[in-house]
């Protein structure tokens, strides 16, 4: 029996004539799980959303039949709403950061559900089911966890917050949008047995990714979207094994490509690590992010980092960026010290090392729209390109969306009006318009499918060939670490395990963990 059931739905934006969602059909029954894959901005999010009542305020919802576990949900109020909410439905969203609550602590945050639709449950039992939740979700040290806020959090480590609340009331059906986008391969591999799991043990699961291993490992059912419509839907067997459409087929190639970059000539030493440690916290509760990380960054190479979520790689990033001063050791870029110095004297120095972030939603002004991004970004330069006009800086706006495989037509669109694929690449286009020598790029392509991916990835290397740009890459995913680095550090807990060349290391790994993370993602 279907415990979703679809016909027909069409969703229409405010202010827009043309549906993101259009006709799209489709039933999930208990035990049983829908992927659907397609493009960033293809409609895959707001049809998941659509399921559970969070379409933007005044976009227009119709279908000839809506079920949501045995309520017909085309007339709900809000206030049925939330009632199915959290108790029949979860949602695993993809912008963990922006779905947690910044004042609340984790243990708080995952205790909601449980206080809303299980009140009868005596504090004590409810504590202990928080650390069971965080616990399942394979949280490190929950009973410490529950006492931080999200910021305190790796971008994993709230996605993983962000599940337990989900799962806290044990609903009948989980939407799960992106729900290993920030995961590293041995932590992707535990939430997927988990969600294995969930739906073997009943619940009906709706995943939404663009990484087509995931959806492989899970999907009874794929459907394929593009442009707001399932352009096929088939048994994941048989899409795998022969794909209909030209598009599926597109995408499939896209997500087999893996292309280790041509060895630069060797460049200049731009950016040193030196000794870098960085400890949170006070007494009992202290946290060794980061320990002893070495390691010289040249023009023209890459240096990918990886580890397991919380290992200390986007604390790396920050004190890279002189944004977090190291407790001990010290930055150089271009041989002049960088981390310790005033910010008053990094200021004119800044556009020369640039970031993309992981949480694209937080890193923009959501009162700004695409033009006003990249505009404020375009003056900051300091070449007489930064003095140009408007209209000159519009024109140079587009060049930057072109880039990064967009176009005028989101230039007047606002962050939230943006799927998380276009946020991405918007990020990137705002990187590059300063025109850096060292781009710092945290999961800089964990939101987008495999075609775009593939896309951002070519136009980086591409960049990097022609213009002699360093990167610091740091990812969860190492088939993306390896088509882009020349050398590659490995984490875990704050330490440095394993660096090296990343082609000896990919061939000969070294240390046990470096091996353990190549055997998981070999099994993916």
């Amino acid at each position: 029996m279907s415990v979703i059931t679809v016909r027909n739905l069409r969703v229409v934006l405010p202010g827009s004539a043309t549906a993101v969602v259009d006709g799209v059909s489709f039933s999930i029954a208990a035990g049983q799980c829908l992927g659907i894959v397609g493009e960033s901005g293809a409609g895959k999010t707001v049809t998941g959303r659509s399921l559970i009542g969070l379409t933007p305020e005044g976009a227009r919802v119709t279908a000839e039949e809506l079920t949501v576990a045995g309520v017909d949900a085309r007339d709900l109020t809000e206030p049925a709403w939330r009632r199915l909410r959290g108790a029949r439905v979860g949602l695993v969203s993809q912008d963990a950061l922006v779905s947690l609550d910044p004042l609340r602590r984790v243990g708080a945050e995952v205790a909601e559900p449980l206080e809303v639709h299980e009140p009868t449950l005596g504090r004590a039992d409810r504590a202990g089911r928080v650390l069971q939740l965080l616990d399942q979700v394979a949280m490190p040290e929950p009973a410490m966890r529950v006492r931080h806020y999200p910021h305190e959090l790796s971008g994993g480590l709230r996605q993983r917050a962000l599940i337990a609340s989900a799962l806290a009331a044990s609903p009948a059906v989980l939407i799960a949008d992106e729900p290993t986008t920030a995961l590293d391969v041995t932590v992707q591999a535990q939430i997927v047995v988990l969600l294995r799991q969930l739906k073997e043990s009943g619940l009906a699961l709706l995943l939404i990714s663009h990484d087509l291993t995931i959806i492989r490992q899970l999907a009874d059912d794929i459907a394929v979207m593009k442009d707001g419509r399932f352009v096929e839907l088939q048994p994941a067997a048989d899409l795998f094994a022969a794909p209909q459409h030209p598009y599926t087929r597109e995408l499939l190639a896209a997500a087999s490509q893996s292309r280790p970059p041509a060895p630069p000539n060797t460049g200049p030493v731009v950016l040193a690590a030196r000794d870098l440690a960085k400890t949170y916290g006070q007494a009992a509760a202290q946290l060794h992010a980061v320990n002893g990380v070495s390691f010289e960054l040249r023009a023209g190479h890459t240096v990918g980092i990886v580890g397991e979520s919380g290992s200390g790689k986007s604390t790396v990033a920050r004190m890279l960026l002189g944004t977090e001063t190291p407790d001990r050791g010290d930055v150089l870029m271009h041989g002049e010290p960088w981390s310790r110095v005033p910010e008053s004297t990094r200021r004119a120095r800044r556009g020369g090392i640039q970031i993309i972030h992981q949480d694209s939603l937080s890193a923009f002004d959501p009162r700004a729209t695409v033009l006003q991004i990249l505009s404020e970004a375009i003056a900051l330069d300091g070449t007489r390109l930064g003095r140009r006009r408007r209209r000159e800086r519009r024109a140079r706006a587009i060049e930057l969306l072109e880039l990064v495989a967009l176009n005028d037509s989101l230039l007047g669109r606002r962050a939230h009006q943006l799927s998380g694929g276009q946020r991405q690449r918007v990020a990137i286009a705002r990187a590059l318009a300063r025109q850096p020598s060292i781009l710092v790029c945290d999961e800089p392509v964990s939101a987008l499918d495999a075609s775009i991916q593939a896309q951002v990835l070519k136009l980086l290397a591409s960049l990097q060939e022609t213009t002699g740009l360093a990167m610091v890459f740091i990812s969860h995913d190492l088939a993306v670490v390896r088509a882009l680095s020349h050398d590659i550090l490995v984490m875990k807990d704050g330490v440095v395990v394993e660096q090296g060349p990343a082609a000896a290391l990919f061939l000969a790994p070294q240390h046990p963990f470096t091996r353990e993370l190549l055997a998981a993602h070999a099994t993916a």
